[in-house]
């Protein structure tokens, strides 16, 4: 697709409340046969080439965010994990008595 049809139907398309203003760019190069790939998606998808890119930016940086999350609740909870094994705290009376009854179990 050229850049002038391209560009004659972004005008065309009112902005809606879905679709916020696009008021900034986003320049990348890619290669011929790339282009070609993402066009021929989009022109499936039903939608135009910045649709399809900005949609497919959207859901990378989402599963990114997401898996950036998991990271950090992982090393947090890794942290507590091994600050409660290192504290010196007494075991509480559940832990006690749970303890007695293994040992009595296990030694008849």
């Amino acid at each position: 697709m050229s850049k002038q049809k391209t560009a004659t139907r972004a005008k065309s398309r009112p902005a809606t409340k879905k679709q916020p203003v696009r008021d900034d760019r986003l320049n990348t190069r890619t290669s011929s046969a790339k282009k070609a790939l993402y066009e021929q998606v989009a022109a499936r998808k039903g939608v135009t080439l910045t649709e399809f890119v900005e949609t497919s930016l959207d859901e990378a940086a989402a599963r990114a965010q997401q898996e950036f999350q998991s990271m950090q609740l992982s090393r947090r909870d890794s942290q507590a994990f091994v600050a409660a094994l290192l504290a010196d705290d007494e075991p509480g009376p559940r832990l006690k008595a749970a303890a007695q009854r293994f040992k009595e179990r296990t030694e008849a």
